[in-house]
């Protein structure tokens, strides 16, 4: 069985937060910061190994995730282009660097239940979406859309029409070795002809058609994602909702 790895993405510069310093570092009200939630739910989930992308202000991001995590199990790699190319690229950096591994992505703005993180390792698939299913009418535009058939992914991107969208993107995904390798091959493709400019996301879409793409269901509750300020209070009711998922890791938390 091959090495379950989590990636953090923490490359990008939150310029909708206002850009000041690295978004996954700001506390959530009276609480910890949207890393502290990652890293505690991954620990949770029984990943042991992690690497972390910086791009934008990476010592702060280090420096955090020292303090939360064993130094032997933890590789950061920096993203020298954080600014000038899209995450896909980071996304490249990190397979690049984790041959043979199933490689789990996770985006820094995101808050998740910490079993959001056991249903998509344990979801069977070359490819697996932490997906959360709502009605067309409730997804904005800025949403990463996914359309689903079965428990099949058949297509995302911000540009699925509405009806035909099943849900939106948690930040949560899984690569086995198969789609790593198809992720791999476009993403070189792409940098040769200087398309840099997309999300990770586009390159998922892109090799749908030649992996086994699943979906691992996020309840109505267990996610949140902090684009700009005003989606700071629907991170905390997540974290409030469910502190006891969180347990003994929350209440042992060094103060930020």
């Amino acid at each position: 069985m091959a090495k379950l790895r989590a990636v953090v993405l923490a490359a990008g510069r939150g310029v909708r937060m206002g850009g000041r310093g690295p978004k996954t570092l700001i506390p959530l009200g009276a609480h910890e910061p949207l890393l502290h939630y990652i890293l505690s739910g991954l620990k949770i989930a029984g990943v042991t190994d992690l690497m972390v992308v910086t791009g934008f202000e990476p010592a702060p991001v280090q420096a955090f995730v020292n303090e939360r995590w064993d130094a032997d199990n933890v590789t950061y790699v920096f993203n020298a282009r954080y600014a000038s190319w899209g995450n896909f690229h980071s996304v490249r950096v990190a397979l690049d660097q984790s041959p043979g591994m199933n490689v789990m992505i996770v985006n820094s703005d995101v808050v998740v239940h910490p079993g959001v993180y056991e249903r998509v390792a344990a979801t069977r698939g070359d490819l697996v979406l932490a997906v959360q299913k709502r009605e067309p009418h409730r997804l904005e535009a800025e949403d990463m859309r996914v359309e689903i058939n079965g428990d099949r992914v058949s297509s995302i991107g911000k540009d699925i029409k509405t009806e035909r969208s099943h849900g939106e993107f948690a930040g949560v995904s899984l690569l086995r070795p198969p789609a790593a390798r198809h992720y791999l091959n476009l993403s070189t493709n792409l940098e040769w002809r200087a398309a840099t400019t997309l999300y990770y996301e586009d390159i998922y879409g892109a090799i749908l058609g030649r992996v086994d793409a699943r979906v691992a269901v996020v309840g109505p509750d267990e996610y949140a994602e902090v684009d700009k300020p005003t989606d700071v209070d629907a991170a905390i009711a997540v974290v409030e909702r469910h502190e006891a998922a969180w347990g003994a890791t929350e209440a042992a938390a060094p103060t930020s």
